[in-house]
């Protein structure tokens, strides 16, 4: 269990997911399998684990939890349950990212196949679960801390460019002609305009990249979950060429922009 699990921040996370009622160019954001099949990840009540398929860098995977897993915190009032499960997966280094694993039914917390994305620029995944009722108790299921962990299969998946949200940005193995190329980019980098209307993004950011000074083409490097802005790691077939040139740009409802561009001069990278 990564320690920022027993975060105030996640306990809440955990309580709202349970208590939710009944109810130019793109280039691709990469991944998905050709046969249209789905990857699952199930979490039995006996305590196995089976995956069905393979984790693919750039697609998803449907997880199911048994809620009898977790016996503690199992609260109720007046015949209504006051609990619920959450589920968290934590690619490589980066923040974990909450799904909810469980919902209320007719005041039962019964559980709900979450789908869950699987970046592009990522090459391994930790999970773990928690519940957490409304008085305060917070439990783990984590694998006796040490999270349940897969390797993802990157399926051809070339270098990867992450532009983190500070500082210079880095790339992981070189780039040919031909390859697919994958694009890393943290909303917090270009924060200028960000901004919400009621709860929600309202701003956005875009990407675009030549090759050799050549026609630009956009690229969709972030995407809205739930109420967050974050990456979508678009993936770039690299043409032939010697340079690939990246920049960004943002604007808001309210006429704010702002560009990501090394001053004009734009991000450049050589395709071997």
């Amino acid at each position: 269990m990564n320690s920022i699990t027993g975060s105030t921040l996640f306990i809440a996370t955990a309580l709202a997911s349970a208590c939710a009622t009944d109810a130019a160019d793109q280039t691709s954001t990469g991944g998905g399998k050709a046969d249209g099949s789905t990857t699952a990840l199930t979490f039995a009540a006996d305590y196995t684990q089976s995956l069905k398929g393979s984790l693919l860098a750039g697609d998803a995977v449907d997880v199911s939890y048994a809620l009898d897993r977790l016996t503690e915190c199992k609260t109720e009032s007046g015949g209504m349950d006051e609990y619920g499960v959450t589920g968290y997966a934590q690619f490589d280094d980066a923040a974990p990212v909450a799904f909810a694993v469980s919902r209320l039914s007719n005041g039962k917390a019964v559980p709900v196949t979450a789908s869950v994305e699987l970046p592009a620029s990522a090459s391994h995944v930790a999970l773990w679960f928690s519940i957490s009722d409304t008085s305060g108790c917070v439990a783990y299921d984590s694998n006796q801390s040490a999270n349940y962990t897969y390797d993802l299969d990157r399926h051809g998946l070339g270098a990867t460019i992450v532009f983190d949200a500070n500082g210079t940005p880095t790339q992981t193995g070189a780039i040919h002609a031909g390859d697919q190329v994958v694009v890393h980019y943290a909303p917090e980098r270009l924060s200028t305009c960000a901004g919400e209307t009621a709860g929600h993004p309202s701003y956005g950011i875009s990407g675009a990249y030549s090759v050799d000074g050549g026609a630009s083409h956009a690229i969709t490097v972030e995407r809205t979950e739930g109420t967050d802005l974050v990456a979508a790691d678009p993936v770039i077939t690299a043409p032939h060429g010697r340079d690939l040139a990246l920049w960004f740009s943002t604007s808001d409802v309210w006429g704010c922009h702002d560009y990501d561009s090394q001053g004009g001069a734009n991000y450049h990278f050589t395709i071997e």
